[in-house]
């Protein structure tokens, strides 16, 4: 039984399924399927595309509608992070990311950031677990969940067709089973600094989802500066940590919960031994800590 490969691109990078099937062809259908299903959501909602779900909702054309399920979901799992980060995942950073474009390497002035700021703050928005009412020009932008919700969608296609199979959107990855023979898939952890991995871990079934200050950013004489944005400042994290790592059953509860993590900093690792998540991290002299088995 061979191991069938397929590559996409899709939601700003490289998309690849890699799953186990009697032969090449009969994977066809399931794969168009699940291409099909990254496209349906980033259609949905990519804040990029005028006629998304997202970019209506923030001009305003949906306040007081009742929304569908699955963006309720996405909406009130986006409340259950603000919560539990202490406000530091918040959603309604939009306006925040129109000033930190991450086009080139110049720093927004002060002016512009605080200007922003004014806009953002998940409290602000009228959210009753069925409906949003956007005020005070506040911008949602889902994108910090999204990408490993589609991760989470695919293996549960995976597993209704009972095949085995591994999902990589971008680096956020998930395995819907472990390999013939009880063989956990191998996968990797990008290097913060150089391309390549810096570490390889072990996965049989569940996500791992990696958050760091490498993937988008500009570099000044001041540092630098990722799209990890706080939302009580208005600038990207800037702390002892350059990337973490963090697996759990579900890929939108690994990313959401490594993001939290490096939003936390240094003091972000003792909360992910908190909430009793594996981690592995890496500081900024690229040591390595955590409970993950590399």
């Amino acid at each position: 039984m061979p191991l069938v490969q397929h590559r996409f691109k899709a939601m700003g990078g490289p998309c690849e399924i890699s799953l186990w099937q009697s032969d090449e062809r009969s994977s066809l259908p399931l794969l168009q399927v699940m291409e099909a299903e990254v496209r349906r959501l980033e259609r949905k909602f990519s804040r990029f595309r005028e006629d998304s779900l997202v970019c209506r909702l923030n001009r305003g054309e949906l306040n007081g509608i009742g929304l569908d399920e699955e963006t309720q979901g996405l909406m009130s799992f986006a409340n259950h992070c603000y919560e539990l980060s202490d406000g530091l995942f918040d959603l309604t950073i939009g306006a925040l990311h129109r000033v930190w474009s991450f086009s080139g390497n110049q720093v927004p002035e002060e002016e512009a950031v605080q200007a922003a700021l004014t806009k953002v703050g998940w409290p602000k928005l009228a959210w009753d677990g069925n409906a949003v009412n956007i005020r005070d020009s506040v911008a949602v932008d889902l994108g910090g969940l999204v990408k490993e919700f589609a991760v989470d969608r695919l293996v549960q296609i995976l597993r209704d067709a009972s095949v085995p199979g591994l999902v990589n959107l971008a680096g956020d990855i998930a395995a819907s089973d472990v390999q013939p023979e009880q063989t956990p898939w191998t996968v990797a952890v990008c290097h913060p600094r150089e391309p390549g991995a810096i570490a390889k871990v072990e996965l049989k079934r569940g996500a791992l989802a990696t958050s760091g200050d490498y993937e988008r950013y500009i570099e000044t004489d001041t540092g630098r500066y990722c799209h990890l944005l706080r939302p009580d400042t208005g600038f990207p994290a800037q702390n002892g940590l350059c990337s973490v790592s963090v697996i759990a059953e579900q890929c939108i509860i690994a990313g959401s919960m490594s993001s939290i993590a490096m939003l936390k900093g240094e003091s972000g690792l003792d909360w992910l031994q908190k909430v009793d998540l594996p981690y592995l991290a890496f500081d900024q002299a690229l040591n390595a800590s955590g409970t993950i088995k590399v």
